[in-house]
């Protein structure tokens, strides 16, 4: 009897609970499209917001690891400063740019590895022998650090510059053929810097990328801008 009175209040309160689930079933299929709407943007707004918080905690771990880079590189060069550095680094990436258009080889060799210079020479050597000249133009939209590696005995900086870039190569006549409009693009360049402990200049040593953010642009193989051609010969 105790066993069938249990039983049949275990069945009451299933019955209670699964008829009030059904009641609350009910409500949400029974919202109005407004509140449906709003349901909605409530959800899209919290998913958003993780998602901007899981981006955030991204750049920060980045942030700290270069911060941690930087320490680094200062117990080796007391003197160094990111933001004094990246006004050198824009600097050099405007003389070296001008000096490989102008075949100026002496600025070159202070601002280049030997094996980099080498690369170079050869490429103006070329440009020379079909007797062109080339004109650049470049306004600077952002410059930033990248990475820092120090390595047993000189430290190298990765650095991303995002440019405005008018290049063009023209004939004694002054006409170009590779950008007669002359025309701007808008160029992601990534540099290598380095600098040996014992020496007190930083030089580049390595071109790793240039790539034009205009999909429907490309550089023509014998009058382009050859930089991306000596940044091959340098690896």
């Amino acid at each position: 009897m105790i066993l069938f009175i249990l039983i049949l209040v275990a069945f009451l309160v299933f019955f209670k609970l699964f008829k009030e689930f059904g009641k609350t079933q009910k409500i949400i299929i029974d919202m109005s499209e407004e509140d449906k709407n709003k349901l909605a943007n409530m959800i899209d707004s919290i998913i958003a917001k993780q998602s901007d918080k899981s981006s955030y905690s991204s750049d920060m771990r980045r942030a700290s690891a270069l911060d941690k880079e930087i320490i680094s590189l200062q117990e080796k060069f007391s003197d160094f400063a990111p933001t004094t550095f990246l006004t050198k680094a824009e600097e050099m990436f405007d003389t070296i740019f001008n000096a490989f258009a102008n075949s100026h080889h002496y600025l070159l060799k202070s601002m280049l590895t030997e094996k980099l210079y080498e690369s170079f020479a050869a490429q103006m050597e070329r440009r020379q022998a079909k007797d062109l000249h080339q004109e650049l133009l470049i306004k600077h939209t952002e410059t930033s650090l990248d990475k820092i590696e120090i390595l047993q005995e000189k430290a190298q900086i990765l650095v991303t510059f995002d440019v405005s870039q008018m290049s063009a190569m023209v004939n004694n006549e002054g006409v170009s053929f590779d950008n007669p409009k002359r025309l701007y693009r808008e160029i992601i360049y990534k540099w290598l810097f380095e600098r040996n402990f014992n020496k007190e200049n930083w030089k580049l040593s390595k071109i790793i990328l240039g790539t034009s953010k205009d999909s429907s642009f490309e550089e023509d193989g014998e009058t382009g801008n050859k930089l991306d051609e000596v940044r091959e010969q340098s690896e």
